[in-house]
């Protein structure tokens, strides 16, 4: 069942005042309080404690808590409540190693209502330098009394005071023989990940991955060239107060340099689409052709399918996706861009969708490796088990969308992922039960700076670097002769 966005007009979006729930215990302090006015800065900091807390306690995307504490700050403040949350997040091993020599205790050992503020606190002490120690110090010790009682205030004002004494991350070396597990303390990454990436890539290119993790991420936009492109949107940013360049990945995409675009007339006219450059390059191997009907299989948001139509209006694009809530969110996307765009309610692995595509897009589940500067929580969540545990569902979705691809059509398969697990093993074993496709040559569709992600027959890899994520391409094409499904090799299955 095809179902076609309602075009709606896009209203002006009041401010949600949503209750963020407080990590302070219900029964008030009974002991001596320091009675001052809070400042607008404390608050920031105690929803930073509340969104990283939250955080590490459940599986839930850091994203969820930190939009939930946005709506509760001064739109002055949303700046500082990122980089406070995320950063922490980013951080957290090289924080922990920190605190646990300036408490000369295992962090174990630490009352576990200290330990988000004392992060975020030694977070700031460590690597922002716009607020007076002192008052990072002072706030500290308030949020710990607030939390707990006076012996956890004294303790909070001694560690902080510590850092403070000594606010830089050389003062405080890593007590580790092991090189792997030095390594990885430092970066602020798993063992498990940095002995994988070091096996894999070298010791250079691994430390080059570890610090791009480490840095903060600037929005990019995907701009519509049917709407004027990216000169067109770019100026008209300029003139809301948003600084842009363009992206040297991507032709149809913006990298803000100054100001939040998300406040802007244009964001609420629908002029952009927030999507990293890498995934935008992505979406676009190899370069979509006048005319194409493609199917984005597993859509939602749907990233992959508005760069396609981005960047060639031509192409006709139906987007699918077959979890409810993924449905709402994709819906409200192609409403806010004033798009009709056909949404499918459909399973792809289980051949739900038909109809013949030239171009069927398949954005595979993966541990999102390459996506650790936008989620670093998934650092804190992911094993080396977990890697490659997706493999079956993702062959069961090549499986289920092959047939529809027309002779000649493209088989897409995109992952954020860095991992040959959830890649080229994947690709591998989908080959060999499907000779009816093979690799595209990707040399004669890719100019530089693309060419260079070029890593093997029909696979394209971008690693995280600059101001982008790392993401993993498979174009895959079927041949043009052939009619039915067993002579095409497509009624065997993968083994699953």
């Amino acid at each position: 069942m095809i179902q076609a966005a309602a075009k709606q007009a896009v209203l002006p979006m009041k401010r949600r005042r949503v209750q963020v729930p407080s990590l302070a215990p219900k029964k008030p302090f009974s002991g001596r309080r320091i009675d001052r006015r809070r400042t607008s800065q404390d608050n920031v900091r105690v929803s930073a404690a509340w969104v990283v807390e939250r955080t590490l306690a459940s599986r839930a995307p850091s994203q969820e808590f930190l939009l939930s504490a946005l709506a509760r700050c001064d739109e002055q403040d949303h700046g500082l409540l990122r980089e406070l949350s995320l950063g922490t997040l980013r951080w957290l091993r090289r924080l922990d190693s920190v605190l646990s020599q300036a408490s000369h205790r295992p962090l174990a050992k630490v009352e576990p209502a200290l330990l988000a503020p004392l992060r975020v606190a030694a977070y700031q002490l460590l690597f922002l330098d716009r607020v007076p120690h002192h008052a990072v110090v002072s706030e500290g010790v308030e949020h710990a009394r607030r939390l707990t009682h006076r012996g956890g205030a004294s303790f909070t004002n001694a560690v902080l005071r510590r850092i403070a004494r000594q606010p830089s991350l050389d003062a405080w070396p890593v007590q580790e023989k092991d090189p792997i597990r030095r390594l990885a303390i430092e970066k602020s990454h798993p063992d498990f990940l940095v002995r994988r990436w070091v096996e894999r890539l070298g010791r250079q290119r691994a430390e080059a991955l570890l610090d791009a993790n480490n840095r903060p991420k600037s929005l990019q936009l995907l701009a519509f060239r049917d709407r004027g492109g990216r000169e067109m949107l770019a100026e008209a940013l300029i003139d809301e107060g948003i600084a842009v360049d363009p992206s040297a990945l991507s032709p149809v995409g913006l990298i803000v340099r100054q100001g939040n675009p998300l406040h802007s007339p244009s964001f609420l006219q629908g002029a952009f689409y927030l999507q990293d450059e890498a995934s935008q390059a992505a979406a676009l191997i190899p370069p979509p052709r006048p005319g194409e009907r493609i199917l984005d299989a597993a859509a939602a948001p749907g990233g992959k399918g508005f760069t396609l139509l981005a960047a060639e209006p031509t192409t006709k694009v139906f987007l699918a996706d077959v979890s409810v809530e993924r449905l709402h969110r994709l819906r409200q996307n192609v409403r806010r861009l004033d798009r009709r765009l056909p949404i499918l309610v459909a399973d792809a692995g289980a051949s739900a969708i038909s109809g013949g595509f030239d171009r069927i897009i398949l954005d595979l589940p993966c541990s999102g490796t390459g996506t650790l500067r936008k989620n670093p929580e998934l650092k804190w969540r992911i094993s080396d088990d977990e890697i490659g545990r997706l493999r079956r569902q993702s062959l069961r979705l090549m499986e289920g969308m092959a047939p529809q691809v027309r002779p000649g059509g493209y088989l897409v398969v995109i992952t954020c992922s860095l991992e040959p697990e959830e890649n080229e093993l994947v690709v591998e074993r989908f080959l060999h039960h499907h000779p009816i496709f093979h690799p595209l040559p990707l040399e004669e569709h890719l100019r530089f700076p693309l060419s260079d992600g070029i890593f093997a027959p029909g696979g394209w890899r971008m690693m995280p670097a600059g101001q982008h994520d790392g993401f993993t391409v498979h174009v895959l094409q079927r041949a043009q002769t052939g009619s039915t499904v067993e002579e095409n090799g497509l009624g065997g299955g993968c083994g699953l």
